[in-house]
């Protein structure tokens, strides 16, 4: 799949320069300014009382260069709200990729890992049902943007289906709120579709660097305080982190039925969250008309006090720390997408946010007391060209 869903192949007869875009104009509003709304729990944006278009306005240009029938060279910048303090203009894809037979794809350079069903079009608001993917799911990957290293893709008929192999490796960087990550992941992922169904599964496995001088404070106090299990609470560096997602499309002219589930596994430390997450979106197609329904969930686990830690500063530190890691929460959604013309849509939607398991979720600090949740309105426009 090339980097926006409405490219195909190009071919001989084509142009050798194909330039593709896309943009969304949105804003969105919640409940609370105190406790605002992260879709992205590790960025800096929050949404208050005030319209805000910082979540939902993006654009993006790609180019496309093919000298030959089975070479291609392949740029994309990416312009957002950026997740932390930097440019607002990122390179979100540069590879060359070779066509090495009618069936299989190399690319080599800066791509998009495949964590998600919508992990090549994540930016391309226009590909999907919603105003945004469900914040509970595709924010597990953190403020991940791109991975430099080799993707290979392969396609095989069985029988009226077809399935789709994707081995990848990469070296992704990027810049949280509170840490700096870094890391060379690698994985597999298996796609069966036909002309109604898909199904997707992948797995991510790889090791960890993470710089945090809020974690290094802690983790200091513990071996200060808590000599006896400092060790556990390690984590410059993470083995064996990564992700596994299970994913379910149903569509035809009517109906459209979509659903994944996901986990995170952050390696061999005590002081990170797991996270597990899943959602489920159905719609119904009137014409232009498209309603929907969501419902989405994520749950942390490990953010439980550590019963072993006994000295009351060591164990109000780590308890801090770990309370903040609880992004439980579910989201129930009604959306309504108008498709204007063929590249052209407008759509609506409103979110009932609600934390769980006494988490403060996505929100910059807990509700107010007495309040169980925050509602967010979102309109946006999306295109493609």
């Amino acid at each position: 799949m090339a980097a926006l869903a409405f490219m195909g192949p190009a071919h001989a007869s084509e142009p050798d320069w194909q330039l593709n875009g896309f943009a969304s104009l949105g804003v969105a509003r919640s409940s609370f300014d105190d406790a605002a709304y992260r879709y992205q729990p590790t960025a800096d944006a929050a949404i208050g009382n005030d319209p805000s278009p910082r979540i939902d306005t993006l654009a993006g240009l790609q180019l496309r260069y093919q000298p030959t029938d089975s070479l291609n060279f392949t740029a994309q910048l990416l312009a957002r709200d950026p997740p932390v303090s930097g440019s607002p203009v990122v390179l979100n894809w540069a590879y060359l990729g070779w066509q090495m037979a009618d069936r299989t794809e190399l690319k080599l350079g800066r791509i998009q890992l495949p964590f998600f069903m919508y992990s090549d079009t994540r930016n391309v608001r226009y590909a999907q049902p919603w105003v945004r993917p469900p914040g509970e799911l595709y924010g597990l990957v953190g403020n991940s943007e791109h991975h430099d290293g080799a993707y290979l893709r392969n396609l095989q008929a069985l029988g009226s289906w077809s399935m789709v192999t994707e081995l990848f490796v990469g070296y992704g960087a990027n810049q949280n709120r509170n840490s700096s990550p870094s890391g060379t992941y690698y994985g597999i992922a298996l796609t069966g579709y036909d002309a109604h169904w898909t199904l997707r599964a992948m797995w991510l496995n790889g090791n960890t660097h993470m710089e945090s001088p809020a974690l290094a404070a802690v983790l200091a106090t513990l071996q200060q305080r808590a000599p006896d299990v400092a060790a556990d609470y390690a984590y410059e560096t993470l083995k064996n982190a990564g992700y596994h997602t299970i994913g379910l499309r149903y569509e035809d002219e009517r109906w459209l039925l979509l659903g994944e589930i996901a986990g995170t596994r952050t390696g061999n430390t005590r002081i990170l969250a797991d996270d597990v997450a899943a959602y489920l979106t159905a719609g119904c197609r009137f014409g232009a008309w498209q309603p929907y329904l969501s419902y989405a969930a994520r749950r942390s686990a490990g953010v439980d006090a550590d019963p072993r830690i006994v000295d009351p500063i060591a164990a109000r530190t780590v308890g801090a720390v770990l309370a903040a890691q609880n992004y439980s929460q579910d989201t129930a959604s009604l959306g309504l997408r108008w498709d204007l013309a063929l590249n052209l849509a407008l759509k609506a939607q409103f979110d009932r946010v609600m934390p769980r398991d006494g988490a403060r979720g996505t929100f910059t600090q807990p509700l107010p007391a007495g309040r169980q949740h925050s509602d967010v309105i979102s309109f946006a426009v999306n295109l493609i060209f």
